[in-house]
């Protein structure tokens, strides 16, 4: 597939933790009834979700028919594209702790959450004018 030439997993960057749980990932989603270059595809636009750019299943899903489509135009055979609900469990199977610190920059626990949410609250009540009483 043409579009697999470019797509490369950047292993060298991976810490190897990281490199572990996805080689397991890897495995675990080599079942189904897909070549090994549609799951190779598949797979592509999964791990494209742990993106710094933040992409969302459905854009990353629209994208892949897209490149499934204009492979099968280049090649006239027709390529098997996988159910919204199949390529979106492949994506919710990628490790957690891999796909926080590519697409956050770090681990993300609840505390981490609830303190930035509580630190955006603080800005905007101290942004708001008070209301002289009468």
């Amino acid at each position: 597939m043409p579009q697999n030439e470019h797509l490369r997993l950047h292993s060298e960057k991976i810490q190897p933790d990281h490199q572990n749980r996805l080689r397991d990932w890897l495995q675990a989603s080599s079942k189904g009834r897909f070549s090994e270059d549609e799951l190779k595809l598949h797979r592509c636009a999964a791990l494209a979700y742990a993106d710094p750019r933040r992409p969302s299943i459905r854009s990353l899903y629209q994208m892949l028919g897209a490149m499934l489509d204009h492979d099968g135009n280049l090649t006239g055979i027709a390529l098997n594209c996988p159910s919204y609900e199949y390529f979106r469990r492949l994506v919710l199977t990628l490790p957690a702790d891999y796909v926080d610190h590519m697409r956050y920059g770090r681990g993300i626990g609840l505390w981490d959450i609830v303190h930035d949410a509580g630190q955006i609250i603080d800005d905007i009540a101290a942004a708001t004018p008070t209301l002289p009483h009468s």
